[in-house]
C-alpha cells in the first residue's frame, strides 16, 4: 500500500502520535515522531516530502490512550529520574541506555508491522532509548557510547527497575620486581582451590603476596572497585627479579570511581614497600590487554649458575656455541599445562665469567618465549644446545634476573 493507505488504515487504529508518527520515522529529517504523527494526520495528500517543519500543525500531540504504547511516552521524567536513581553511586562519563518494554507492546508493534509493513518504521524501544537516554545525559553530563560506555543501563519496564552493566576501568603501566619468592598474580592453593585448607594455613593461597596484589590495593581502594584482574605481558619465574619494566594492564571490575589520581597512586606505591616498582601509570581501554599479550619482547637474563665441577677456560669457551638457533622441548616443569612441543629460539648472545670455583655469571639475550633454566641445565636433552651441554657437566641455575625487555 502507497503513504496515504497505510496512514488511512493506522488512522483506525487510533494511535497517539507518536505511534503513528514512528511508522513514517524515516521520512523528513530533524522532525520528533509525534511531529511525524501530526503530520501523517492532517496532511491529506501525503507524501513522502510532507514530512517537513512546515507542515507541523500547531496542536498538541495526543496520547494517553494510546492501544500501542499505552501512554508510555507521558511518563518520561519518571523513567529519567528511576535512571538517574540508579545510576547515583557510579562517576560515570558515558552511558548507553536500553529498554525492556512490556511483552503487550512488543506483540501489538509486531502485529502493526505484520499488517501494514515495518518500511519507515522506527521500534518503539529505540525511540524510548534516544529520549530517555538524551535527557538522561543532559543532566548527568555525560556522553553516549555505542560501543563501550563506562555504563550499561537496561530500564526494565516489565519488572519496573533498572539494570546497570558497570563495564571495568583499564590501567596500563610497568613494574620492577625487585624480590624473589613472589608470583606475579594471585596464586591459589592446589590443595583446596583458594577455599582454605591446613596445607595453605587456610590461606587459600601458594604465595602470601603477589606483584598483583601489592599493585592492586591501592587502585581498587581509590576506585571503589570490587576486583580487579592482571595482565601481564608475560611474566617472570616466582623465584626471578625483573629489573625491565615489565608492561601490564590493571583491570578493574565494577568501579564506583574512574577519575584517580594516578601520580599519587604510583607514588604511594613505590614509597610506601620496596618489592615492587611502578612506572607510567595512565588511563586505556580494553583493547590494550590484547595489544600487550601479543607483543613478543626479546630479554636479556643475567643468571648465577652452578656446576657440578670446575671447568677450564678452553671448556668456558665452548658456551658460546649456544649462540644462534636453538631447539627447546616443553620443559618437564610445565609440560603439564602445556602442549608438549619442539620450537626454535634464537639466542642472539651469551657471555659467561666465572664468580668464584664452580660458579659462573651469566649474561643472556634471548628470543621471547625462550625458557632461559633449561637453557642453562639443558632439562634432561629437551633443549639442544645447551650451557650444560656445552660443559659435559651439570648445570643449575641458582638465580635469574630479567635485566631487559626490548
Amino acid at each position: 500500500m502507497d503513504l496515504r493507505e497505510k496512514r488511512n488504515a493506522l488512522l483506525e487504529l487510533d494511535l497517539c502520535d507518536r505511534c503513528l508518527g514512528r511508522q513514517f520515522a524515516m521520512l523528513g529529517h530533524g522532525l520528533e515522531n509525534y511531529e511525524r504523527g501530526a503530520i501523517a494526520r492532517t496532511v491529506e495528500n501525503l507524501k513522502e516530502d510532507s514530512f517537513v517543519d512546515r507542515n507541523v500543525p500547531e496542536t498538541d500531540p495526543t496520547g494517553e490512550e494510546c492501544p500501542l504504547c499505552c501512554g508510555l511516552f507521558e511518563n518520561l521524567e519518571e523513567y529519567v529520574d528511576q535512571v538517574i536513581r540508579a545510576l547515583e553511586p557510579y562517576e560515570i562519563r558515558t552511558l548507553l541506555l536500553g529498554t525492556r518494554l512490556p511483552e503487550e507492546i512488543e506483540r501489538a508493534e509486531e502485529k502493526i508491522w505484520e499488517d501494514f509493513g515495518k518500511k519507515n518504521a522506527e521500534p518503539t524501544k529505540t525511540e524510548l532509548n534516544r529520549l530517555v537516554g538524551r535527557k538522561v545525559q543532559t543532566r548527568l553530563g555525560v556522553e553516549a557510547d555505542f560501543k563501550r560506555p563506562d555504563v550499561n543501563a537496561i530500564l526494565d519496564l516489565r519488572d519496573d527497575r533498572v539494570e546497570l552493566q558497570v563495564n571495568s576501568s583499564f590501567f596500563h603501566a610497568k613494574y620492577n620486581k625487585y624480590v624473589r619468592g613472589i608470583p606475579q598474580t594471585v596464586w591459589y592453593c592446589k590443595e583446596c582451590g583458594g577455599r582454605g585448607c591446613a596445607k595453605c594455613d587456610y590461606t587459600g593461597k601458594k604465595y602470601q603476596e603477589s606483584v598483583q596484589e601489592i599493585i592492586q590495593e591501592r587502585f581498587l581502594k581509590s576506585a571503589d572497585a570490587k576486583e580487579a584482574t592482571f595482565h601481564g605481558a608475560g611474566r617472570e619465574d616466582v623465584d626471578a627479579r625483573c629489573f625491565g619494566r615489565r608492561e601490564f594492564v590493571l583491570e578493574l571490575h565494577d568501579p564506583r570511581k574512574r577519575s584517580l589520581a594516578l601520580e599519587d597512586i604510583q607514588e604511594k606505591l613505590n614509597r610506601s614497600q620496596a618489592k615492587v616498582e611502578l612506572f607510567g601509570v595512565k588511563e586505556t581501554s580494553k583493547d590494550k590487554v590484547k595489544e600487550i599479550k601479543e607483543k613478543k619482547a626479546d630479554k636479556t637474563y643475567r643468571a648465577v649458575v652452578r656446576l657440578s665441577g670446575d671447568i677450564s677456560e678452553a671448556r668456558m669457551d665452548k658456551i658460546s656455541e649456544v649462540q644462534g638457533t636453538i631447539d627447546q622441548r616443553t620443559p618437564k616443569r610445565v609440560v603439564h599445562r602445556r602442549a608438549d612441543l619442539v620450537r626454535e629460539r634464537k639466542v642472539y648472545w651469551i657471555h659467561a665469567e666465572e664468580l668464584c670455583r664452580g660458579v659462573l655469571d651469566i649474561t643472556i639475550k634471548a628470543e621471547a618465549g625462550t625458557y632461559i633454566k633449561e637453557l642453562i641445565s639443558g632439562d634432561d636433552g629437551r633443549t639442544k644446545p645447551s650451557v650444560a651441554g656445552q660443559l659435559g657437566c651439570m648445570a643449575r641455575c641458582e638465580k635469574l634476573d630479567v635485566l631487559d625487555i626490548d
